[in-house]
């Protein structure tokens, strides 16, 4: 069947939360190891400098979310933000409560509690229902538990029924009654791979093109088949404009470390040129010296003298380490600046933010200020004068954005993946305590 013209998405104007849960501290949920490359590659294909539909920072990653605070909160900021496309993938579990209704499971969900611990699509729902975005995608690889499978058996086509919103279109990886299928020792699952061969079709293909290519390809497997829901001819989208390869993506929990550092504005190159260019004018300023006398002389001694000092400041620029490093990892966020270093552990902190202005009465933008635990040692290194400003020893003031070149965007994402929920913007800081205004 040919499908219609694929409409493109608006890229400023649209935005992507892909959600996936690996691990779990439950026994009872097995731990999906396709999980993270289908996080990592799908971003990878919709932010693809070439033909990707999204600029990297209009789409957020959450690996492993541990609590249902960090997914709202991305849901919610998604959803103010997107006025062309949301979109939102979850690749997981999915679990049933006692009423049938399904939940996303988190790392630390308690399948015997799934209405206090897991994520209700219900919420998924309402937060793509009060989107002022014209198309909503929800796209869901979930593989279901032997208990979700038969609830889900009784109750019919009730995935379908809970996803049936004005305006989007669903796409999921099974039928209400069969489990999705994550192939061991396979990079993705089978769904999340069959999505990503076709966002690398040769032509773009639409919504409705996706799903019949995922369902040749699962067919052709024999597994289950994937189901859609297309409300309002929202099927004619594509979210390719060509073929795309999965490249590295953006931080996903795996990577040792992620480091922001600001470029030097000149390159040595450059600097270098300068300091010839200050030897020939020494040189020709101690020629004119000797030439001239009075006066004159003395100007050209003084002008000589100035040029003279400039060089060798130059000289010690060029032999200076001028790199700050923050940097973010598994263990804690801290700056580093040639043999100096200061770090704070992620067991001290109890939420980390961004301030647009810095506490008290220098107006300083974009300040990184980590509010610590009652009982956490205050750790030391960090900017003195910036923390002498600060309510209480429980604030300690990492740096300013701009000395590392630090998009608030990307600091924003390398933290939540490192280290979960403790991320809150500038308004929940200062509803939280307004002593830092």
């Amino acid at each position: 069947m040919r499908q219609s013209a694929p409409r493109f998405p608006d890229g400023a104007t649209s935005r992507a939360v892909l959600i996936g849960c690996s691990d779990f501290a439950d026994t009872n949920l097995p731990a999906i190891p396709a999980v993270q490359p289908n996080l990592t590659d799908l971003r990878s294909a919709l932010t693809d400098q070439a033909h990707g539909i999204l600029p990297p920072e209009h789409c957020r990653v959450l690996a492993d979310p541990a609590d249902h605070r960090s997914v709202g909160m991305a849901l919610a900021q998604a959803t103010h933000e997107a006025e062309d496309l949301l979109l939102v993938y979850y690749a997981g579990h999915g679990l049933l409560d006692e009423d049938g209704l399904l939940h996303l499971a988190l790392s630390s969900t308690d399948p015997g509690h799934v209405g206090f611990t897991g994520v209700p699509v219900d919420l998924v729902k309402r937060h793509l229902g009060r989107a002022r975005a014209r198309l909503r995608v929800l796209v869901l690889d979930c593989c279901f538990s032997g208990r979700a499978v038969a609830a889900m058996a009784e109750s019919g086509s009730l995935l379908s029924a809970q996803l049936d919103l004005s305006g989007t279109f669903t796409l999921t990886s099974t039928t209400a009654t069969a489990p999705s299928h994550a192939p061991p020792g396979r990079r993705h699952t089978a769904f999340t791979a069959a999505l990503l061969d076709a966002l690398n079709q040769p032509e773009p293909l639409t919504l409705d093109g996706i799903h019949q290519h995922i369902d040749t390809v699962l067919q052709g497997a024999g597994l289950p088949r994937p189901q859609r829901r297309s409300v309002n001819a929202a099927g004619d989208l594509a979210l390719a404009r060509g073929p795309v390869q999965p490249h590295a993506g953006p931080p996903t929990g795996s990577e040792p470390e992620i480091r922001f550092r600001r470029q030097p504005p000149d390159p040595p190159a450059h600097r270098a040129c300068d300091t010839v260019m200050y030897v020939l004018m020494l040189g020709v300023l101690a020629a004119m010296g000797v030439l001239f006398e009075g006066w004159f002389a003395t100007l050209i001694a003084a002008a000589g003298t100035a040029l003279f000092l400039g060089l060798v400041l130059l000289l010690v620029l060029l032999r200076r380490d001028l790199r700050h490093d923050l940097v973010v990892d598994g263990d804690g966020l801290g700056t580093q600046h040639r043999t100096n270093s200061a770090r704070v552990p992620w067991r001290d902190v109890e939420c980390v933010g961004v301030l647009r202005r810095s506490p008290g009465t220098v107006m300083i933008p974009n300040v990184l200020i980590v509010r610590l635990k009652s009982d956490a040692p205050r750790p030391t290194g960090f900017h003195r004068r910036l923390n002498q400003r600060l309510p209480d020893r429980r604030y300690v003031v990492v740096g300013i954005l701009g000395t590392y070149g630090v998009d608030p965007v990307h600091l924003r994402s390398a933290i939540e993946h490192f280290a979960g929920g403790v991320y809150r913007t500038d308004q929940e800081l200062l509803e939280m305590d307004p002593r830092l205004r």
